[in-house]
């Protein structure tokens, strides 16, 4: 008996196509910017990784590549949760090294 009450549950539950499932998930994905960020006093590989964590610890902030050869950082963000000039801040309050937006710098 349990096996038919399962069965006809499962055969009335909707069952979402590939096509579907990947549509919905495209919607419900917040879009993202990516904003460059200019960091000075990085010198090794160790100065990119702790401007990667203090970056990463903002909440909206989704992927963070560091150079200190280019003295930048590139920073993928949610602009709902949060923006360049706050993310320069935390790297700035969080690692010891200066950031700014890039296009603020180019400015200056």
């Amino acid at each position: 008996m349990k096996a038919l009450v399962v069965a006809a549950m499962v055969a009335i539950l909707p069952v979402p196509t590939m096509t579907g499932a990947n549509q919905g998930q495209k919607a419900d994905q917040p879009a993202t910017k990516v904003c460059t960020l200019k960091v000075s006093g990085m010198t090794c590989a160790g100065c990119e990784a702790a401007v990667r964590m203090a970056a990463r610890s903002i909440d909206g902030v989704k992927d963070v590549k560091a150079s200190y050869a280019k003295r930048n950082a590139e920073v993928t963000y949610d602009p709902s949760k949060t923006s360049p000039a706050a993310i320069a801040k935390a790297i700035t309050e969080k690692s010891g090294f200066k950031a700014e937006p890039a296009r603020e710098a180019a400015r200056k």
